[in-house]
């Protein structure tokens, strides 16, 4: 069954905001210290760009299901990074910097679930694994090819030249989306957000994927621990990159495989990697083999990421989908700061093994979690 034009669209369009944001991303920490501000600084516009999309994604999802229309929250979410762009490439202070990241995370917050819940009402049930992976996959070959084309660019027009030329791919990515199409659907006066009314499969997935956002954390100390292992810096880009390439190459033919074997099995298959791979992190006596967990890393990235999304879709009813997919979005990417917070803490203190040692553990609590009384969940089509 081949998939419907509207996903590769949406694809596309990923692609290019992630081309984008992956220019600006890695330089605004060297931006910001020239423009004086001091790590707490940093930590503070970052902190409030990644709390400001976590905390829309919920927003956007009901307003999207209170329109019973998708577009005009994609249109503004993919919209406003690309118009303001000239915020960042004129900012001659930190403060403008951080206006910038809440208009720009404003954006993500507002179009991740209604773009995940318009995929899911593209497709049947039977192809929600290809076209989840699909997505996944151009957005992170964006995520790959962005710092690329900064670091080719960066010597012949400098930061803020990076900074303009962004504005290329965002402008394009926001304006494909005049050509998309939804089947009209009629307003409606939704009941307030409450758990209680959820499906009782949704609700469990929700406690165990809080449960798992514990286990993560940022992907800068599985970088740090390579480095740790005697990985000199240059090649930790490279390996860096490599995951980037793999996860995307991998993306669609494992949605594929989770069409074909089941999203649940996929998922829970996506929480072992998990575990395995931060034991992995924990134990690895020397770069090679850090180098090998990361490529495994990206393995569990390519499966779990599009089959969790997908699994996603088939918990809740279409009439409340953006939302239920904006409240798992907001939930988990929340969690995320303390999970972080965690994580460093016990790095600090006891070190590498003892915080990715954590992090493997509290993965497989969420993996038994999963699989306890996994038969008696309510599913809704794709």
């Amino acid at each position: 069954m081949r998939l419907p034009p509207l996903v590769y669209l949406l694809g596309l369009v990923s692609f290019l905001m992630d081309v984008a944001s992956e220019m600006v991303y890695p330089l605004l920490p060297l931006f910001l210290s020239g423009l004086g501000a001091g790590p707490g600084v940093i930590g503070l516009v970052e902190g409030v760009a990644e709390a400001t999309a976590s905390l829309f994604k919920v927003v956007g999802g009901r307003v999207s299901d209170r329109l019973g229309r998708r577009r005009p929250l994609l249109l503004l979410g993919y919209g406003l990074p690309a118009l303001f762009r000239p915020i960042l490439a004129l900012a001659q202070s930190p403060w403008q910097v951080l206006l910038y990241r809440f208009l720009d995370r404003t954006g993500k917050g507002l179009r991740t679930a209604p773009r995940d819940a318009l995929i899911a009402e593209s497709v049947p049930r039977e192809a929600l694994g290809r076209a989840y992976g699909l997505h996944r996959g151009l957005d992170t070959l964006g995520a790959t090819l962005g710092p690329l084309l900064a670091f080719l660019l960066l010597p012949w027009v400098g930061v803020r030249g990076v900074f303009w030329l962004s504005a290329v791919p965002a402008l394009l990515a926001a304006s494909l989306l005049l050509a998309l199409r939804e089947p009209p659907r009629p307003q409606r006066v939704l009941p307030p957000l409450r758990l209680s009314r959820m499906d009782r499969g949704y609700r469990r997935f929700l406690l165990v994927s809080g449960l798992f956002a514990l286990a993560l954390s940022s992907n800068a100390f599985v970088l740090l621990r390579l480095k740790g292992l005697g990985l000199e810096e240059r090649a930790v880009t490279l390996a860096y990159t490599l995951y980037n390439l793999l996860y995307a190459l991998l993306s669609y033919p494992l949605g594929g495989l989770a069409d074909r074997v089941g999203l649940r099995r996929v998922v829970a298959l996506g929480y072992g990697l998990y575990a395995l791979v931060y034991l992995g992190f924990a134990l690895a006596p020397s770069a090679p083999f850090g180098v090998a967990f990361l490529l495994l890393y990206a393995l569990y990235s390519a499966a779990f990421e599009g089959a969790s999304r997908a699994y996603l879709a088939t918990l809740v009813p279409a009439e409340e989908r953006a939302s239920a997919i904006g409240l798992y979005h907001t939930l988990t990417g929340l969690l995320l700061l303390p999970a972080s917070l965690l994580f460093g803490l016990l790095w600090q203190a006891l070190g590498p093994r003892a915080a990715f040692g954590t992090g493997a553990g509290l993965a497989l609590l969420a993996l038994l979690l999963f699989l306890v009384d996994g038969g008696k969940r309510a599913a809704y089509p794709g």
